[in-house]
């Protein structure tokens, strides 16, 4: 359940919004001991293809299925990249999920949300490709897309660790279930990382969706709030940032799950993220799909754009997402002039103040001394946190684009 924090009360908790968050973050701020894992393509290549997600093996098969079946264009491949998520996370990316987007084509980028407050049988995922399909004026079909697939795509797929871990929280139920246990279970354990995945029929989906598709009481939501910041850069996202400025925090009594992907060419881009609520464990219509809600807490998108640079930015796996997006923006996000710079504002030291009670949660092996020095000058209590959050970006520099993952959690990016 959603909670409104009030720490406006609390000038401790102002000081020290104001204290740490203004001052951009500099080559002093990286400390020895965080591996530098490499997050995002190399700047000196230009890539042709680019994609993002948590399973490698999945890039590698979609970019050689992309090269052994040419003339698809940008919206072809964002479709066909879209229905394979399905696959790999048939738990946050099933088409009952939420789908969120953040799509760059033809000079213009445009924010998309898709969800349903009626919990019966209602597929905004695959709704929301139909609604692209038609915004671009495509002439195929999702059913084409789907025979494409079934037809010529490997079915190698992998599992990742994200749905392994789904898969054990939740191993009792679907081995109880006589649909999904013959899809998840093996032997008497459940599916684990790099497993093969069960296949799925992406054409018997569509036509199910085709079924329901009269009952499909979907909300197409594209509106942003625009901020603006101290030294006058300025954005758009999909939280109310006047909230943060006010020391009001949106935060989750549960930290939300969402699978996050992306597809990047030279010219056009998209990153997606897909979220549900699972209270029962159901599959959806005997598919190797689990049935939710898309009435869940979203994922933090960001989107700061000029005419010549651009940096989108989705946050997840946290209490209150765009909590972490209101630090990165205070941090200097908007005044970022490269892919390496946004990078560096990703790895810094996140904090994130909690209530019930009322308590501050921070990275300190990712901190400075002063920082900390600072921190514990305030009246509250502090704790530690190993990792918070997962923000991954698009960046656009000097006429390359450029994903960027997150060191924190599980992710893989290719080019190619």
């Amino acid at each position: 359940m959603l909670k409104l924090a009030i720490f406006l009360l609390l000038g401790s908790c102002s000081f020290f919004i104001n204290k740490i968050d203004t001052a951009m973050v500099s080559e002093k701020d990286y400390l020895k001991n965080i591996p530098q894992t490499p997050t995002y393509c190399p700047v000196i290549s230009k890539p042709k293809l680019q994609l993002i997600n948590t399973e490698a093996n999945s890039q590698v098969l979609f970019q050689n299925f992309i090269e052994k079946n040419s003339g698809h264009d940008f919206v072809d491949q964002f479709v066909m990249w879209t229905l394979i998520q399905m696959s790999l996370r048939p738990d946050q990316s099933s088409p009952s999920s939420r789908f969120q987007i953040l799509l760059r084509l033809n000079a213009e980028s445009v924010y998309l949300d898709f969800f349903s407050e009626t919990p019966e049988e209602q597929f905004p995922l695959l709704f929301g490709l139909d609604w692209v399909l038609k915004k671009y004026k495509k002439k195929a079909s999702l059913e084409s897309y789907a025979a494409m697939l079934d037809l010529h795509f490997p079915q190698k797929l992998k599992s990742g660790k994200n749905l392994e871990i789904f898969l054990l929280i939740n191993q009792a139920k679907i081995k109880d279930h006589p649909v999904l246990a013959p899809f998840f279970i093996r032997g008497t354990e459940v599916l684990k990382e790099n497993e093969r995945m069960p296949k799925l029929s992406y054409s018997e989906v569509i036509k199910y969706y085709r079924s329901k598709e009269k009952k499909q009481k979907i909300i197409v939501n594209s509106s942003l709030t625009s901020f603006t910041t101290e030294s006058g850069q300025k954005g758009n996202c999909n939280y109310d940032f006047n909230l943060y400025d006010n020391s009001i925090f949106l935060i989750d009594q549960t930290i939300p799950s969402a699978n996050i992907f992306g597809l990047a060419t030279e010219t056009s881009a998209f990153m997606a993220s897909t979220s549900q609520k699972i209270e029962n464990i159901l599959p959806i219509n005997g598919f190797p799909l689990f049935s939710g809600e898309s009435k869940v807490r979203s994922s933090a998108v960001c989107m700061i754009e000029n005419q010549e640079n651009r940096i989108w930015t989705f946050s997840n796996l946290s209490r209150d997402p765009g909590q972490h997006l209101f630090h990165l923006i205070r941090y200097g996000l908007a005044r970022a002039k490269s892919t390496a710079e946004v990078d560096k504002l990703i790895r810094h030291s996140r904090h994130l103040f909690l209530s019930d009670p009322v308590r501050l949660a921070i990275e300190s092996h990712r901190s400075r001394k002063d920082q900390i020095e600072n921190l514990l000058k305030l009246n509250l209590p502090i704790y530690n946190a190993e990792k918070l959050g997962n923000i991954w970006a698009y960046t656009f520099f000097n006429s390359r684009g450029r994903f960027i993952i997150d060191d924190r959690n599980p992710g893989s990016y290719s080019c190619k």
